[in-house]
């Protein structure tokens, strides 16, 4: 498995309103340098090899913010955000693949909520060159926190960044199948292909977190609505304006930014060291090994008469 138990378990773990956990599947670092690899030289990853290049990019940054005495696993990932967005523009950067940085906040124009990558593959599709957009969201299950999803937070004083009384989105996701299936995936895998379908799915309830109760013109419509008005090509326009809008900030915060290949080189490198030690004691202890005492060596010699 992929993620370690914590070193220090916490006494009450936090409830979340899905049950889905973060991938936790092995992960073949050496098939991600292939694929790094032949990106570098193709210009393009195979269709069928994003997955795997995704879930271990989902994976190195949620080992980036997550504290080295938790788990991925129990983490709900608040307040790392803005970290796992600086960690996708700087190894994406070095691996010379392209993004966009975004807040939602940005897209819905508020208050800034939660920072989120988009980022763009250049594949082949029926032997055609072309690209696939996906936005990265490692940290999703932030929003799905059971106590901060029920309906009550609507009479309740206002916490968090959008300074009002409202569900997380957890809770809107929680109303329809598809909002369910959705969130569950999304706290699985990460990320998710950026069709029409899936923006307005993920972008709506964060709409209705951040609609207060006086909003609504009919008061019985409260906390059942789970769609908006507004449309995938309308989300996707403003987040072509507000991308990239914000400078990225690291602060003080160490990064693994190590590629794949990079990774492996580091453990072949070690490996060869290992054998390369191994031999170079042996050849130490042959050198001065003292010969084994013959068995008669101490029998005491008799003088010749």
């Amino acid at each position: 498995m992929l993620y370690k138990e914590p070193v220090i378990s916490k006494e009450k773990k936090e409830d979340f309103l899905f049950s889905s956990k973060p991938y936790n599947e092995d992960i073949d670092i050496n098939q991600v340098a292939a694929i790094q690899d032949f990106y570098e030289k193709k210009g393009y990853i195979k269709e069928q090899d994003i997955p795997t290049f995704l879930n271990w990019l989902t994976f190195a940054a949620r080992i980036n913010v997550t504290n080295p005495l938790d788990s991925p696993l129990e983490s709900s990932f608040a307040g790392s955000c803005a970290l796992a967005q600086a960690f996708y523009n700087k190894i994406l950067n070095k691996m010379k693949i392209s993004v966009m940085n975004i807040n939602i906040g940005d897209i819905l124009k508020t208050n800034p909520i939660h920072e989120v990558t988009c980022i763009n593959i250049p594949t082949k599709i029926n032997n055609q060159r072309t690209t696939k957009l996906f936005l990265l969201d490692p940290t999703f299950r932030q929003f799905c926190l059971t106590e901060e999803n029920r309906f009550e937070r609507y009479f309740e004083e206002p916490r968090w960044s959008v300074r009002m009384s409202t569900p997380h989105p957890g809770y809107f996701f929680n109303l329809t199948e598809q909002g369910k299936k959705f969130a569950n995936q999304l706290i699985r895998d990460g990320y998710f292909e950026l069709t029409e379908e899936n923006l307005k799915t993920y972008l709506d309830p964060f709409a209705l977190y951040v609609t207060p109760k006086e909003a609504y013109t009919n008061k019985n419509s409260l906390g059942k609505i789970s769609h908006t008005t507004t449309t995938a090509k309308e989300y996707w326009q403003q987040i072509l304006k507000v991308a990239n809008k914000n400078e990225i900030i690291l602060g003080n915060q160490l990064l693994n930014l190590d590629t794949p290949k990079e990774i492996v080189a580091k453990k072949n490198r070690s490996f060869k060291n290992r054998i390369k030690n191994f031999f170079q004691k042996q050849e130490l202890e042959d050198m001065f090994e003292i010969p084994e005492k013959n068995n008669n060596a101490n029998q005491t010699k008799k003088i010749p008469k």
